[in-house]
């Protein structure tokens, strides 16, 4: 896409707008999946006209492998039912919500409707070894997989490749961990609303050199949903972009470098007219911590190895800089996997729309979403405004 031509389809979608965002408490819930989605499909309709919903976007990451549950659309469309909506059409399940708000803006482009697009796993009935196994074909190539490669194994790989590569200590992943905790502290709906000290970092058990406990996010139970929409909205979407790298490691062309979460930003920028140092608030992806900082440099906040520098300068908290992560990020809020992306869409309209009580960030007029999936083989990335 030329410049010119970007600059008149931003100029014909500059409308779209975020006209109801909600989610659930993110952690370990009793409620079923089931019980999970209908409460975030019902809280996102309620009080809207519901006749104006002409698609549902859907993002579940694996609810066969996880809940046994082999047609998750079904649910969705039931869950509709059940709130006033008439018969729907459902596209997914995408496995991020990232993918799922992609799809929805597309729809948009092309119909006067509002999209739903709504998001639920849950995932803490199944104990971590079970979960890696089942989750292990959907994330890691064959190849990698034959040869041991784990989701955590491979983040380890590209967090120390980063850390040599860039000069950047291994202690700044411990303090990106205890500044989301500390964000998490004042976001209710958070997974764990807990400081953590640099101790408790530091001593926690070892995942995959050099990821500890600590640098890793927990699996969740969680939903979320929102309605998208030409027709009103507090906060507009006014650029988007996605990036996609080589799922081999081997074929990458720096394993410490997310060149899709680049492409993903530069697209988003250059549709929405802005630049990162406009930005007040990010939601970024963190699966594990080292990835916050890695995501921040391939996005073009910072030059490669700066960011940590930001970070312990404490312009990366809320009431600096730009507040990276306010909701507690992946590692503190909580890692339902297709639900994030679309848990970060509603921090942020939170924080457009000053919402977010204790966790505010002052002045924020302008947002950041990344969703990532993998280890940051597929991204995507939103710019979005208060009205």
């Amino acid at each position: 896409m030329t410049a010119k031509s970007r600059l008149i389809y931003a100029q014909s979608v500059r409308e779209i707008k975020v006209k109801s965002a909600w989610m659930t408490r993110i952690g370990r819930h009793d409620a079923d999946y089931e019980a999970l989605l209908r409460e975030s499909v019902a809280r996102a309709v309620d009080g809207l006209d519901a006749d104006r919903v002409g698609a549902v976007c859907f993002a579940s990451f694996a609810p066969r492998e996880l809940c046994g549950i082999a047609d998750a659309a079904a649910l969705v469309r039931e869950a509709l039912a059940l709130a006033g909506c008439g018969p729907i059409p459902v596209v997914g399940p995408f496995r991020t919500g990232g993918e799922a708000i992609l799809a929805a803006l597309r729809k948009l482009d092309a119909s006067a409707g509002d999209v739903l697009v709504v998001g639920c796993e849950k995932m803490t009935h199944v104990d971590a070894g079970t979960a890696a196994g089942l989750l292990a074909p959907r994330v890691s190539d064959a190849t990698e997989q034959h040869l041991g490669a784990t989701l955590p194994a491979l983040a380890a790989l590209a967090a120390s490749a980063y850390a040599s590569s860039f000069g950047v200590p291994l202690r700044a992943f411990d303090e990106v961990a205890i500044k989301n905790h500390a964000h998490a502290v004042a976001n209710p709906l958070a997974h764990f609303r807990r400081a953590v000290t640099p101790e408790e970092v530091r001593t926690s058990p070892r995942v995959c050199d050099p990821l500890r406990r600590h640098h890793c996010a927990p699996m969740s139970d969680g939903a979320a949903a929102c309605v998208l929409s030409r027709d009103a909205g507090d906060v507009t979407i006014r650029g988007w972009g996605s990036g996609l790298d080589a799922p081999r490691f081997h074929e990458r062309t720096h394993a410490g470098m997310f060149r899709a979460a680049t492409a993903a930003a530069r697209e988003a920028f250059a549709m929405a007219n802005r630049e990162p140092r406009q930005v007040d608030v990010v939601e970024i992806h963190d699966a594990f911590a080292p990835f916050e900082l890695m995501n921040l440099e391939a996005m073009g906040f910072f030059p490669y190895g700066e960011a940590w520098r930001a970070l312990a300068r404490g312009e990366l908290g809320i009431g600096g800089t730009c507040a990276v992560n306010p909701s507690g990020g992946m590692k503190a809020r909580g890692h339902p996997i297709g639900v994030c992306g679309l848990s970060s869409l509603v921090e942020i309209h939170a924080q457009l729309t000053g919402t977010a009580g204790e966790r505010q960030h002052p002045n924020a007029r302008v947002a950041l979403v990344q969703s990532a999936g993998g280890v940051a083989r597929d991204n995507y990335a939103f710019l979005l405004e208060a009205n």
